[in-house]
């Protein structure tokens, strides 16, 4: 059987990761210990990032779709994707194109547990930048694919991502969305609507009444240290039980090595047809997805276990 493929856009940046060390040790009863961030790796990230570098590791040919600018940065992203495995045939670096900074640093709150702050920028300006596929560039779009994608990743509820959904889908694509957020519920019911499978985190969503809804959909709601569910085309939640790790480094990509394993495990099973699914072999491929993904958070940064 030859490799499945699967398109992706949403978010992409360049995640800076620093260790924030204490020369003077820590101690809690000081309002500010001197500390010195040492940075740790600079490459691709996000989750849509990850998610077109960690499948290629996994075995799965990836064809993300960006467009960033013309800065160091920017190239570095479409240069990162490239050394991970993935075909960088629709990313594109132009003047006008969008590159997201982001700053992630592990340190220690003010009671002395391991925290990590993000701040999000873009080279020459304080706010982040990006640059999505438009609406109206979606029919071109697919008009000019070559071959058709055994699946579709997105991670945004921006209208082009969300256009190609449909488009896609249409097609037979299997459409898999895990939103980044709940900002907008009617943008991400939008998304739902379009979707095969849904992914989201269950502390972002708690009212999962939306779900009763759908009777052609996996859903995958995840809680963290308890775990994950899923619902199979409305047959009701059950559950995964978590795979503990007593060395946790860096739990950062964890979600994005959990949905990458769906995918990958999927493909190998040739059932990227949500009809076509069992529930025991969805329970499988999240029992894989969430074995791997607690061994991931051994390694500094999202990636860490494959460069190791």
């Amino acid at each position: 059987m030859s490799k499945k493929s699967i398109l992706g856009t949403g978010n992409f940046s360049l995640d800076a990761i620093y260790q924030r060390e204490y020369p003077e040790g820590f101690d809690v009863a000081k309002k500010r210990n001197p500390f010195v961030d040492k940075l740790v790796s600079e490459e691709v990230g996000n989750t849509c990032g990850n998610v077109m570098c960690m499948l290629p590791y996994l075995g799965v040919e990836t064809y993300p779709v960006g467009h960033f600018d013309e800065s160091e940065q920017g190239m570095k992203i479409t240069a990162d994707l490239e050394r991970y495995g993935a075909n960088t045939r629709f990313v594109k670096n132009s003047k006008d194109g969008g590159t997201t900074l982001m700053t992630c640093i592990h340190k220690l709150d003010a009671n002395g547990q391991h925290i990590m702050s993000h701040r999000a920028t873009s080279p020459n300006s304080m706010f982040p930048k990006r640059k999505q596929l438009r609406k109206d560039e979606v029919a071109r779009f697919v008009e000019q694919l070559d071959f058709r994608p055994d699946a579709y990743f997105f991670d945004v509820s921006d209208a082009g991502p969300r256009e190609l959904a449909a488009a896609l889908r249409e097609r037979g694509v299997l459409v898999y969305y895990e939103p980044e957020g709940n900002k907008e519920m009617s943008k991400f019911l939008r998304c739902v609507a379009v979707s095969d499978i849904v992914k989201f985190s269950g502390a972002r969503i708690e009212d999962t009444a939306f779900v009763a809804d759908y009777r052609d959909k996996l859903f995958i709601r995840t809680m963290g240290e308890e775990g994950m569910e899923f619902n199979l085309r409305g047959g009701g939640w059950k559950r995964i039980a978590p795979v503990p790790n007593d060395h946790v480094v860096d739990w950062e990509g964890a979600g994005d090595w959990t949905t990458s394993v769906i995918l990958a495990e999927l493909c190998k099973l040739d059932k990227l047809d949500v009809r076509r699914l069992t529930e025991q072999e969805v329970r499988t491929v999240l029992e894989k997805a969430a074995a791997i993904a607690s061994r991931s958070v051994s390694y500094m940064g999202s990636k860490g276990m494959i460069r190791e």
